[in-house]
């Protein structure tokens, strides 16, 4: 249950990052690793980002799980943004990177889980993300 929250929060923790999204039908393959899982965790989502998304990306952590993390941006440049992630209530923290291409997205992010008892436990997640085009109607 708490590796699923993780795959949650780090598939939305990446559109927050993006500051040069195009607006359309755009598709997030997540995939994480840990020490304490038997095998890398994929996870695929396909997302419709608005222009109002698009143009303000912190909407997308004003929900889920995310909505309970503060996320800070450390630097930002034209090809690149990077940020930390507290999530108290969820004894979670990390740090991570995205870089921008045309179409394109890739972050890195590394939290670090600490459990009732004190112990920490390491997550790395790994997100390509690419443009498909204008949104599907439903």
């Amino acid at each position: 249950m708490r590796f699923a929250l993780l795959a949650a929060l780090a598939l939305t923790a990446i559109p927050a990052a993006a500051q040069t999204m195009e607006p359309g039908e755009w598709q997030f393959i997540n995939t994480t690793t840990s020490p304490i899982l038997p095998k890398p965790q994929t996870t695929t989502l396909t997302q419709c980002v608005s222009k109002e998304d698009a143009a303000d990306p912190t909407r997308f952590t004003a929900q889920g799980p995310a909505a309970e993390c503060e996320v800070k941006q450390v630097s930002r440049t034209a090809e690149s943004y990077s940020w930390t992630i507290s999530c108290p209530k969820q004894g979670m923290r990390g740090a991570g990177k995205a870089r921008f291409g045309a179409g394109t997205v890739d972050t890195e992010m590394q939290m670090t889980l600490e459990g009732q008892g004190g112990e920490k436990m390491e997550l790395n997640s790994v997100t390509k993300a690419r443009h498909m085009g204008p949104c599907k109607t439903k």
